[in-house]
């Protein structure tokens, strides 16, 4: 782990952070992306547990039937941590991938969250769909 990884998980930046950090507790920072595959959910799931892991996320839940994940992503030099729900619905086609980002509870809101949240369940989902 980096210098810079070690102070950002440390806790006195979990502690202090938000304190000195802005928030703007009015703005929506909800984002959703969805994306249909071919593919079986089975392996959608094992891709999703992939990239997920490969990204130094941290899976915090999962359902018996392994099509439904709640995520935390990792803190980043400009991001805190996103609420992440990621469900995989079984379709004629294959499957459909539907992931839900949101600011963690507790951690300061910027008016650009909503649309960056967007992009960045965007990202995820293309991710996970290339390693599918």
């Amino acid at each position: 782990m980096s210098v810079f990884d070690k102070i950002l998980n440390s806790r006195f930046v979990d502690q202090y952070g938000p304190a000195f950090a802005p928030s703007f507790d009015f703005v929506d920072t909800s984002a959703e992306a969805q994306i249909e595959l071919p593919n079986d959910p089975a392996s959608v799931s094992a891709a999703v547990e992939r990239v997920i892991t490969e990204a130094g996320h941290q899976i915090v839940g999962v359902s018996d039937d392994r099509l439904a994940f709640a995520v935390v992503t990792k803190k980043t030099l400009l991001s805190w941590e996103l609420a992440t729900g990621i469900e995989i619905t079984p379709t004629p086609q294959g499957s459909r991938l539907s992931i839900y980002l949101a600011n963690l509870a507790g951690r300061p809101k910027a008016l650009l969250d909503g649309p960056k949240n967007k992009k960045v369940a965007q990202k995820l989902a293309e991710r996970i769909r290339a390693a599918v």
